[in-house]
């Protein structure tokens, strides 16, 4: 089941990404996060006490919540907001590949040859369909972009593990559970660092509608995570977040059914290639 939870979350992810992608709006990335906090709200915490968790894990779960409040939510808002997103998501793309390194070693997994062959073979169609039409010396002159893009999956991948070892110990439910309750703080300084007002939120909300596709897109992102939390309970860290970062391919196909788009040929290799990772994964995955 964890690689079924892994497959629904890349495909909220991009369906989420799609969504965001199609409404062509901007907005302050402290604002976006702190819808992304309500949506949690409103999801995780119900789908937490449906599926049932023991309260007495709460506290020993709360602090990795909060560390993956900062580094896997917060901070990822931020460093996407920094310079051009062609460049800073096609390095973020990279963070299954610091997943891996931290599971082996923080975690002692240890995967067969051929899940090894298969993990790679999706992280190189992950990166191929993510990579942007033409980089420019003007777009790579900003090499803070890159940094901020190297710190953000360093950050996911260090954070993602730690919280694989307490959701081994406890549940997901549990963690999805903290996660809501540690996102208000962060929001709320979020929030702050950036001067940003509730008169700015009530702004937003008042002009919902013409925001349709960034909210959509804010709620498929909270789905995704639901996936993506439920998918390391349930297998590898090292198997779960190759097979969740494979939304680039599932985005050229949403974007050729959905946006019209005609893909290029190297969007093509690299979806075929994700799609040969995930299906080596699964069907070698014991």
């Amino acid at each position: 089941m964890g690689i079924v939870y892994a497959l629904l979350s890349s495909v909220f992810f991009a369906l989420g990404f799609t969504s965001l992608k199609k409404s062509f709006k901007e907005f302050p990335p402290s604002v976006g996060f702190f819808f992304d906090m309500i949506f949690g709200l409103l999801i995780w915490i119900p789908f937490s006490l449906i599926i049932g968790f023991d309260f007495s894990d709460i506290l020993q779960v709360l602090p990795y919540a909060l560390i993956s409040a900062i580094l896997s939510e917060a901070f990822i808002f931020y460093i996407l907001s920094k310079g051009e997103l062609s460049i800073t998501g096609t390095i973020f793309a990279s963070y299954p590949v610091y997943t891996i390194l931290f599971a082996v070693i923080l975690l002692g997994e240890r995967l067969q040859l051929l899940h090894w062959v298969f993990i790679f073979i999706t992280i190189v169609g992950t990166t191929i369909a993510s990579l942007p039409k033409k980089i420019t010396k003007e777009e790579l002159k900003g090499k803070k972009y890159i940094l901020w893009a190297v710190a953000g999956a360093l950050a996911v991948g260090l954070s993602d593990t730690i919280s694989k070892g307490v959701i081994d110990k406890t549940s997901a439910a549990a963690f999805l559970f903290s996660l809501a309750l540690m996102q208000i703080p962060i929001s709320l300084i979020y929030l702050r660092l950036e001067k940003e007002t509730p008169q700015h939120i009530v702004k937003f909300a008042k002009n919902i509608g013409k925001y349709k596709y960034a909210i959509m897109g804010s709620l498929l992102n909270v789905l995704g995570l639901v996936g993506l939390w439920l998918a390391f309970e349930n297998t590898y860290a090292s198997i779960a977040s190759p097979l969740t970062a494979a939304y680039p391919g599932i985005m050229i196909i949403l974007a050729i059914l959905w946006l019209k788009e005609k893909p290029r040929l190297i969007e093509i290799i690299g979806l075929i290639l994700i799609m040969i990772g995930v299906i080596g994964v699964s069907y070698f995955y014991i």
